[in-house]
């Protein structure tokens, strides 16, 4: 037996910012957007453009952000990652979206409280 029913389709932002940056626009994206569902984590690494001579990268810190998001609002929700976390200037980081089809959002209770 099969459903009709088509079930909501999200999708899946992640945005590389600077060390810093990351709570702050999760509170954004709570309180402006009320993207709830997003976390930010640290990470740390190397490319070619980070070595300082041929022999040693120079490690970078950065933070990142992961946000699952309703499909019908995440280029919305991708230009405000976009400029709150300020990579629009130039090797400030970058921001990518992709397909979440697996994706399911679980609703909280409206009377939980809010952090302190």
């Amino acid at each position: 037996m099969t459903s009709d029913r088509r079930l909501p389709q999200y999708k899946t932002i992640t945005c590389f910012l600077p060390a810093g940056r990351a709570q702050g626009v999760l509170d954004r994206l709570r309180k402006e957007k009320g993207i709830s569902s997003a976390f930010a984590y640290h990470a740390r690494g190397a490319g070619l453009a980070t070595r300082r001579d041929k022999s040693r990268p120079e490690y970078v810190e950065r933070e990142m952000i992961t946000a699952l998001v309703p499909a019908g609002r995440a280029d919305e929700i991708f230009r405000f990652i976009f400029y709150a976390s300020g990579i629009d200037q130039p090797h400030a980081g970058m921001v990518l979206m992709m397909p979440a089809p697996c994706a399911e959002m679980l609703c909280l209770s409206d009377d939980i409280p809010d952090e302190v």
